[in-house]
């Protein structure tokens, strides 16, 4: 695994990649980054090359002078793909991360091969403007995420750990201000007009504890011909709460689907 960067319009991406096979681009959860997909980057790069990204704003990526959108987010992914001469990818997203990975999907299906959707939200507007009410106390004045404790972690991790929300308000730190940015983001973006325009092979995937695992269905109804898997005994986040079952999982589908 090595941790590069590549310099875009909109400041650097930073990315960690490694393996070797079929490109798959891995895309990270709100208030995290890259890092977040380290329990399953060494089995996954046995079969395929590796590209874990930090979003605008997130990790060790530049904070754009300009908000972003959902789309926003996308086309800094394709903008990424160009650069490194990538044509076409398995696309891996976790929360966020799938929104991004479905927008793609839906505006630029000759990139993206497999689809792999890892606690996808898919809230009506009602849902998202609630969501993003209630979230305010979670910021200060500046913007700026206040950390999270034990409890609000376990609603996102089937094991909370002091070790683990360390790394997770740290992770969240460095974000700062982009993480309600991208919370905005997500709130304004409307995922049900752009389901049944995907059209590539889908998993959809939730840990048995996410809360929005409730969401599954309506994500199978919207993308006709996707499957669907559960992770025992996992959050929202399944590749750190179980990455053996979660590797089990992302490679049975992509076998199914003649990749592997």
């Amino acid at each position: 695994m090595e941790k590069l960067s590549i310099k875009l319009a909109e400041g650097k991406i930073s990315y960690l990649s490694g393996g070797q096979g079929k490109n798959m681009i891995l895309l990270h959860s709100l208030n995290l980054s890259a890092k977040s997909w380290d329990p399953v980057f060494e089995p996954l790069a046995q079969k395929f090359t590796l590209y874990a990204l930090d979003m605008p704003g997130h990790g060790d990526a530049d904070k754009p002078s300009q908000n972003y959108l959902i789309e926003d987010y996308a086309q800094s992914v394709i903008t990424f793909m160009d650069k490194l001469n990538i044509d076409k990818a398995i696309l891996c997203g976790n929360s966020v991360g799938a929104l991004i990975a479905v927008e793609m999907a839906a505006s630029y299906a000759q990139r993206v091969e497999k689809l792999i959707l890892v606690g996808c939200p898919a809230r009506d507007s009602w849902e998202r403007m609630e969501r993003l009410v209630l979230s305010a106390l979670s910021f200060d004045a500046e913007g700026n995420p206040r950390p999270f404790s034990m409890g609000e972690l376990a609603m996102s991790f089937a094991h909370p750990t002091p070790d683990l929300l360390n790394w997770f308000n740290q992770e969240r730190a460095k974000a700062g201000q982009w993480v309600k940015k991208t919370m905005i983001a997500i709130s304004l973006y409307d995922v049900f007009p752009k389901l049944p325009l995907v059209q590539c092979p889908t998993l959809v995937l939730f840990g048995t504890k996410d809360i929005l695992r409730e969401k599954e269905k309506v994500l199978l109804q919207g993308m006709k011909g996707s499957k669907s898997a559960l992770i025992e005994d996992a959050g929202h986040v399944p590749q750190v709460d179980q990455p053996e079952a979660f590797y089990k999982e992302v490679k049975h589908f992509l076998e199914c689907n003649e990749i592997v």
